[in-house]
């Protein structure tokens, strides 16, 4: 192979079964991946994919090679993670993989200090709902609500995150007999709670937490979005929720890159700061 990239771009591939899925997985172009993909085909003289209903399914000579190529990814990767490890500059990159709504009601703050703090740092932020792989570098900082954190990422917990019961003054001041439920798509805030109806369903917390300050109605929200917003109420008719966990990682073989090591503390000093609201306590 002529460029260990194209080993990177054939894996997602592999595992995509989609050229578009694995564009937004490494980041890049569907064009790229797809060039990239018949370069490889070319060298090798052999076609690694075919076409079916269910996508872009290996061929035996795509599987055979996906298997050889396990061990060598993983050097690959590990090579990665060490030169970036020993990296000691305090100037260039740094990623970091953070869900929307933690960043907008818990990071944006810190964030923009730690920027003006180390302005030759240059901060990398996606805000994908998916959990990155450390091991892989897709991220160099993982910041995520979970209750099981990868067992090749390094951290620590940094909050509880349970649930409280939340709707807005407005609401409250014309409190119908039976509660209009607005819910997120997860399983453990769908069910009414009191005596109510289901009304609204979405699979976004900000969607969510938006309908019931326009007071539509009553749900659960994370405390980290409703503790301390001026337009929701919570309320005491049900009492905190556990739920899971926020947590902030990355991989034990760049923990000592000072980029990294930098992001981590001051992750640690956000969170520690706001910790009171984020688990729904009173000061």
């Amino acid at each position: 192979m002529k460029n260990w990239d194209d080993l990177r771009i054939f894996r997602a591939m592999a595992k995509a079964r989609s050229i578009r899925a694995a564009a937004a997985d490494l980041r890049t172009t569907h064009a790229t991946v797809s060039r990239r993909i018949r370069a490889l085909e070319e060298d090798l003289g052999s076609a690694l994919f075919e076409r079916r209903n269910e996508g872009h399914v290996l061929t035996a000579f795509g599987q055979s090679m996906m298997d050889l190529t396990e061990g060598v990814s993983v050097g690959v990767e590990a090579i990665d993670r060490l030169a970036f490890g020993q990296d000691g500059s305090l100037a260039g990159p740094v990623r970091l993989s953070v869900l929307e709504d933690l960043y907008h009601q818990v990071l944006s703050g810190p964030l923009d200090s730690f920027m003006r703090a180390h302005p030759m740092i240059e901060l990398s932020i996606e805000t994908t709902p998916n959990l990155r792989d450390v091991s892989r570098r897709e991220a160099d900082v993982i910041v995520r609500i979970t209750s099981n954190p990868p067992e090749q990422a390094v951290g620590r917990k940094v909050a509880d995150s349970p649930l409280a019961l939340y709707s807005s003054p407005h609401y409250l001041n014309q409190r119908p007999a039976i509660d209009r439920w607005i819910a997120l798509d997860y399983p453990p805030t769908i069910p009414p709670l009191l005596n109510a109806r289901p009304v609204f369903l979405a699979g976004s917390l900000t969607v969510v937490a938006d309908v019931l300050r326009r007071g539509q109605g009553i749900g659960l929200l994370p405390c980290f979005m409703g503790q301390g917003d001026p337009n929701l109420v919570r309320l005491p008719e049900v009492d905190l929720i556990p739920d899971k966990e926020i947590w902030t990682l990355t991989h034990v073989d760049i923990l000592q890159n000072p980029r990294v090591r930098l992001l981590m503390d001051h992750l640690y000093r956000a969170f520690s700061d706001q910790r009171h609201r984020i688990e729904g306590r009173f000061e």
